[in-house]
């Protein structure tokens, strides 16, 4: 719990300081670069604080990361800036509504192009895979956890539709990522932080314009990827670089 402590005594005002800063630097350059590169030197530091390593495998599979929808499995709090930090990228992604009810962190996500959505609002799922496919076709790479929610015990659920339905709108590639180590790291019922290895391991991609916005195919070829690499503790060694 001290080594928590200590992340959260850091990682506070840090964004208080930030936010503020990065909003400046952002609206004076005209550019949400400002806005990640100070939330991936907290994010590096709170994570050395924590004693937790980053590595990854295969980065070169992301491409340029233009038009792309990254999929990822999903067991922590932890998963979303470990990705970050992996795979040094500028992508946006859903964020539930209430965390845009906070000052000036929201301000920030917006900014940057992430969006809002409500769980369980029909209409809310159709407006963000609409916003999704705008966000690809210009160029945005678009992180996903098709799961909907957290696993509780590292097995990969069932995905949902939402983010290859706009993958295929916007003739995407799909990325899947196989995330290993979070859920040791911090359980889905905890906040106390434990040090250790996180891997991430990027996969093979798939082109998203073969197929159609019904057809589960995509889906189901992208969790079989993701789950096969998991269950099979996948990756290649020799693809391997520490990251963070």
């Amino acid at each position: 719990m001290l080594r928590t402590a200590i992340v959260l005594a850091f990682l506070a005002p840090y964004a208080v300081v930030a936010c503020p800063v990065a909003l400046l630097l952002s609206m004076a350059t005209r550019s949400a670069r400002p806005l990640y590169r100070l939330t991936e030197w907290g994010f590096r530091v709170a994570f050395r604080i924590a004693g937790i390593r980053i590595t990854a495998e295969n980065l070169e599979r992301l491409g340029d990361g233009r038009n792309v929808l990254i999929v990822s499995n999903h067991t922590s709090h932890l998963d979303a800036p470990a990705l970050f930090l992996a795979l040094r990228i500028h992508f946006v992604a859903l964020a539930k509504r209430e965390v845009f009810d906070i000052p000036l962190f929201s301000t920030v996500l917006l900014r940057a192009g992430f969006i809002p959505i409500q769980r369980g609002e029909r209409s809310e799922a159709v407006g963000a895979v609409a916003r999704m496919t705008a966000a690809l076709r210009a160029g945005a790479s678009v992180l996903v956890f098709p799961e909907g929610t957290r696993s509780r015990t590292g097995a990969l659920g069932p995905f949902k539709k939402g983010g290859f339905m706009a993958a295929v709108g916007a003739g995407s590639r799909v990325v899947p990522v196989a995330l290993h180590g979070t859920l040791a790291l911090m359980p889905r019922h905890g906040y106390g932080l434990r040090p250790g290895h996180v891997r991430v391991s990027v996969l093979d991609p798939v082109d998203a314009a073969g197929y159609s916005e019904k057809d589960r195919d995509l889906a189901a070829r992208v969790r079989s990827q993701i789950d096969r690499a998991l269950t099979g503790a996948g990756g290649d060694p020799e693809g391997e670089r520490s990251v963070a």
